[in-house]
């Protein structure tokens, strides 16, 4: 890290949110943060009512910035509101001195140019998903956001995504260099509290001997929450299933608990708890649907937390998800259909569950965000080594 040690001036993360759920940007700063390179790393977002403008976690100072609200047409009310903000965000820049700036989303990628120009700061463009491959991307809107990135990517100075398929996925599309990899893994737990194995049947009184599996996160669309209550509703009555978590999809899940015996509904639970609660089940269903290219190239950050909570998971059959089933023998693959999932789930014995479950833990340690931080400064270091070359 040599390169960054005489760095100084301020990195700044623009992501165009109130920034209250940003867990991948948060684990990105702290450890940027943590190289103690920077006089100041700040993540940058939208302001909204009874947020604080300013405030710092973790060593990482936040500062939201107004947006103004416009009631026009989708596509043209997100540009006009960009547009404002960026300007904010320009102005509140002037006089800082930018070293480094972070664009985690392809709506802010042309403002990041525009700053690594006026400031002589280097631009990492830093992609949570497939930007242009989205579910809410289609049509004109597609080639809109295709072109845009084609003009701007070329002057990042690092790309950064979340998977392989995706990395090579940028590099054959956009004729660049390979994009670094940092998969979004989640943090290990310093001192994990010890799980209560017995959590779930005692709350919900399933009986011994029944096998529980859970889904733990966003109940929306796109999610496979639908189809899991299909298939439950079906399925045999000692295979039980708990929806752990909050969205738009809540009170369909709420309907179906108060109609099938073996559907339960549990609301989400603070993050620092999160992995007690999964580990009391005993097979972890990952919800992620073919509805868009940047979810068939995804690796699911729940897959990853199932490993770390010591379980196998049910997940579909996409590229980065068959590597670590095939590579750990942590899990199974499925196809689409209701039938393949009901088949899966009525099949599973105790013993290849517990099977699994040892590979699990086995490989869980291996999947954690330590390994990820490593590559990420190491990609730093090398911007700021070409930068001086």
């Amino acid at each position: 890290m040599n390169s960054l040690t005489s760095s100084s001036g301020i990195n700044v993360h623009l992501y165009p949110s109130p920034l209250l759920h940003e867990a991948r940007m948060g684990r990105i700063c702290r450890a940027i943060a943590g190289l103690g390179v920077f006089d100041r790393v700040e993540m940058m977002g939208v302001h909204r009512e009874g947020l604080p403008s300013m405030e710092t976690k973790d060593g990482v100072e936040m500062r939201r910035l107004p947006r103004r609200h416009w009631g026009g047409p989708g596509v043209f009310r997100k540009l006009v509101q960009t547009v404002h903000w960026s300007r904010n965000v320009l102005g509140a820049l002037r006089r800082e001195n930018l070293r480094c700036v972070n664009s985690h989303s392809l709506a802010v990628l042309p403002l990041g140019v525009a700053l690594k120009f006026l400031h002589g700061a280097r631009l990492v463009y830093d992609t949570h998903e497939l930007e242009t491959e989205v579910s809410t991307s289609r049509g004109p809107v597609r080639w809109l956001y295709k072109l845009m990135e084609r003009a701007f990517i070329r002057w990042a100075d690092e790309v950064i995504v979340v998977s392989d398929s995706i990395a090579e996925w940028y590099a054959r599309t956009y004729n660049i260099k390979r994009p670094l990899v940092v998969r979004n893994l989640p943090d290990t737990p310093a001192n994990p509290a010890l799980p209560n194995q017995q959590l779930w049947r005692e709350r919900f009184g399933i009986p011994a001997g029944h096998m529980i599996f859970i889904y733990q996160g966003g109940l929306f669309t796109g999610r496979r929450i639908e189809q899991l209550l299909r298939v439950f509703a079906q399925a045999q009555p000692d295979r039980h299933v708990i929806f752990m978590g909050y969205g738009a999809l809540e009170e369909r899940v709420r309907s179906a608990a108060a109609s099938f015996p073996n559907i339960h509904y549990a609301p989400a639970v603070p993050p620092a708890e999160v992995l007690r609660h999964t580990a009391a089940a005993d097979v972890g269903l990952v919800g992620v649907e073919n509805v868009c290219l940047s979810y068939f190239y995804s690796l699911p950050n729940k897959l990853m937390e199932y490993l770390l909570a010591g379980l196998p998971a049910l997940m579909p059959d996409y590229p980065e998800m068959t590597k670590v089933a095939e590579a750990t023998a942590c899990g199974w693959t499925i196809g689409e259909s209701d039938a393949e999932w009901l088949d899966a789930i009525n099949r599973l014995d105790w013993t290849a569950v517990s099977a699994a479950k040892a590979q699990a833990r086995a490989a869980g340690g291996g999947f954690s965000w330590q390994e990820e931080k490593e590559k990420l400064q190491t990609g730093y270091a090398a911007v700021f080594s070409r930068q001086a070359a």
